[in-house]
Order: structure tokens, then sequence, then C-alpha cells
């Protein structure tokens, strides 16, 4: 017994499963090897990374280890961390995330700042006409707000939680990505938010919003596939944007120009490369104001158009 003891293999521990794990990972060519591994081991343990941190000398459970493993499989074939973890943060707040909806994404907060910079100052009398004529805002002194596409939820609840008395409704034509966004707005003490299933305004036909905000599918065909391999993982529905990429955001801006109260605002997710076509098309449609605001890594990322 004491020799198959001496000659028994000690525990992994924990520095030793994200050393190794990190390099696989990178051999595999993602870019965020070592945070994933660190992440990944945090999720098997059942603890964040800075406890992790703490614990990197102590051998690893062996379901943990298992647990690990199992991930790191997962991370291999490219499976988005946000997936296999089942959360990813925007605005600061934890979402649910499962492969029925997109990933948040850092950039996307930006419609979210937009709303907020857009919105007349709170309990201050204005000198001049009110920022909309009528909606939400005028009869009840706070915003009527559409989010066109939902997915996750995480514009709708990002908004809801900065504006509780807002009224807010999400949009999608997935069932299951509604059931999420609902699980998220009720987690996240959103509840004050409408969920619709349909195609866009479609549903909403009688219903005008001071704020439609909306992050389309705007990926060219061509160019979806050959970006990062993560992306095969997520609804392609809500990705391709056709063959330019402007399939979706053709419909959204004659739609939202149609329901937005006079003196309200689209904002709306573009393509890096898409200024000049989407500015085009709110001239078109009829909008006023419209400009292309650049994201904090100085990219074109939303249109922003009033009526």
């Amino acid at each position: 017994m004491d020799a198959l003891a001496d000659t028994a293999e000690p525990a992994p521990t924990a520095s030793g499963l994200i050393a190794d794990g990190a390099t696989a990972l990178a051999a595999a060519g993602v870019s965020t090897a070592r945070l994933d591994a660190e992440v990944l081991l945090a999720t098997a343990c059942g603890i964040d990374r800075t406890a992790l941190y703490a614990r990197g000398r102590q051998p690893v459970t062996v379901a943990a280890g298992q647990a690990f493993a199992a991930f790191l499989r997962r991370r291999l074939r490219r499976e988005p961390l946000q997936y296999i973890v089942g959360r990813q943060e925007f605005w600061s707040l934890d979402f649910v995330v499962t492969p029925d909806v997109l990933v948040p994404r850092p950039e996307t907060e930006l419609l979210v700042e937009l709303v907020l910079s857009l919105l007349p100052p709170v309990n201050l009398p204005s000198p001049s006409a009110p920022l909309f004529q009528r909606g939400g805002s005028e009869e009840t002194g706070h915003p009527s707000i559409c989010d066109l596409g939902t997915g996750s939820g995480c514009l709708a609840v990002a908004l809801a939680c900065e504006l509780p008395s807002a009224r807010i409704v999400a949009v999608d034509q997935s069932a299951a990505a509604l059931a999420v966004a609902r699980e998220n707005a009720q987690r996240l003490g959103a509840e004050q938010i409408r969920f619709v299933e349909g195609d866009l305004l479609a549903p909403l036909a009688d219903e005008r919003f001071d704020f439609i905000v909306c992050n389309p599918p705007y990926i060219a065909s061509a160019v979806l596939e050959q970006l990062q391999p993560e992306l095969a993982w997520e609804p392609h529905g809500a990705l391709d944007g056709g063959a330019d990429g402007l399939d979706c955001i053709r419909r959204v801006i004659p739609a939202a120009a149609a329901q937005l109260v006079s003196g309200g605002w689209l904002l709306m997710e573009i393509g890096a490369d898409q200024g000049a076509a989407v500015l085009a098309l709110a001239q078109a449609a009829g909008l006023r104001d419209a400009s292309v605001r650049a994201d904090y890594a100085g990219l074109s990322r939303v249109l922003s158009a009033r009526r």
C-alpha cells in the first residue's frame, strides 16, 4: 500500500491546470488563452478568478478537474467562452447567454450611452420646446423606448435599470431569444419591460416611440464566412446582413421613421464601412440630424438620426 501511495501522481494544482490549458488554447489560435483558461477553471471550481489566484498552489478536486477538461475541450473547438460559462457582462450587469442569442459586446454599450445623453435634463425646466412632441416623455415625463431584435435583452435591460420609469418594449422574432431576455430582466430587476414576439416593428404598428434602438444583423454574408470561428456558434440570422450587410437595415430605417414621435431618435449599430450607405438611407426615409458615431476604437459604429 505504501509503495502504491508513493508512486501515485499528485493531484494537479490550479496553476498547473491554467498553464496547461493556456498552452493548448494558444496552440488552437485563441488570442485570450490565459484569461480563458482562468475563467474556465474558476467556473469549474465554482469560485471567481480572485479566489482562484489565492488557491494557485492547491490541488484541484477530481470533479473540478474533470469539469475543467470538458470546458477546455469545448473551447478548443472554438465555442465562445460566454456560452460555456453561460454569462457575459454588459453595462456592468451580469447577463445569462445561450446559443439562442448573440454574445453582448462592449461596443454595443454605445447605444445605451447615446440614449442617456439625448434625454432632457431631469427635474430642470426647459427654456425651449420639449424634446419630443408626443409619446411617453410628454405625457409621463419619461421616454418610451423600443429595442428591436433584443436577443439577450442587454440593451432593454440596461436602459430599464438606468431609467426605471421608462416605457420599454423589447421585440424579437425568436421565442427562444425572448425567453433568455425575460430571464435576464427578471434576474436584474427590470420587470417593467414588455416583451413582444414578431418581425421588427410589425407587431407594434399602432405604437410610437421616443427612441428606437437596434443592433441588427449587418455583416455581409461573404465577410461573415471569413471571420473568427467563434461566430459560427452564434445565431446566424442575428449576424448575416445579406450580400452587402444592409438587408435588415434597409427595413429598419423607414419603419423606424414611421413609428418615432416627432423629435424621436433612431440609434442603430452598424458596420464600420457602412456609414455613407446608412446616412443615405436615413435621408431617403426623411430622418434629420443624421450622423454616424464612432466607438472607442475610432470605428464607425452607430447611426443616430432624428424624426
